[in-house]
């Protein structure tokens, strides 16, 4: 209970002003899930707003673009790098479980964007899937993508191309 409290509280605060940093995703799909498990509607509730509002202060121009790696303050500009395959991922995730848990398709766009993130509908207009070598970059720039593909990205990555198949499959 203390946990869904403090996401409450968290998420409070940051529609006000305040820091918004990378771990509201999974927070938002942990509150979605507690208030879907418990049968407490209000929670579920709670949680279905922190995530719409995460995808609207994370769509610029009709496209992803998530809080980088040293988060977004009040104030800063943005688009802001270095963005992170791992928060698209969060969000693809909160978004699936949000769509299993209402019956309500609109969720899925937020996984559809996820997917069109990676392959180069993002603010710098650059897919981060490595066709040649087929892992995930590390992070995007302001015009280009890092060379680095460690673990987390890639299975990011995969992560994210799974659910966009999983729309695709329910869509047929």
């Amino acid at each position: 209970m203390l946990r869904i409290g403090f996401a409450g509280i968290a998420f409070a605060r940051d529609q006000r002003g305040g820091w918004l940093g990378g771990d509201e995703r999974p927070r938002a799909e942990a509150v979605i899930v507690a208030g879907w498990k418990l049968g407490r509607d209000q929670v579920l509730g709670q949680g279905l707003r922190m995530l719409e509002w995460l995808l609207a202060g994370e769509t610029r121009n009709g496209h992803l673009s998530v809080v980088p790696a040293g988060g977004w303050g009040p104030g800063e500009v943005r688009p802001a790098f270095d963005q992170q395959p791992i928060e698209v991922a969060a969000l693809a995730d909160a978004c699936m479980r949000a769509a299993e848990v209402t019956g309500d398709s609109h969720w899925l766009a937020g996984a559809e964007m996820s997917v069109a993130w990676f392959l180069g509908d993002n603010d710098a207009g650059v897919p981060l899937l490595d066709e040649q070598t087929g892992g995930g970059c590390d992070s995007l720039g302001p015009a280009s993508r890092s060379r680095n593909q460690g673990a987390e990205s890639t299975l990011a990555m995969i992560s994210v191309l799974q659910q966009g198949a999983r729309v695709q499959a329910a869509a047929l």
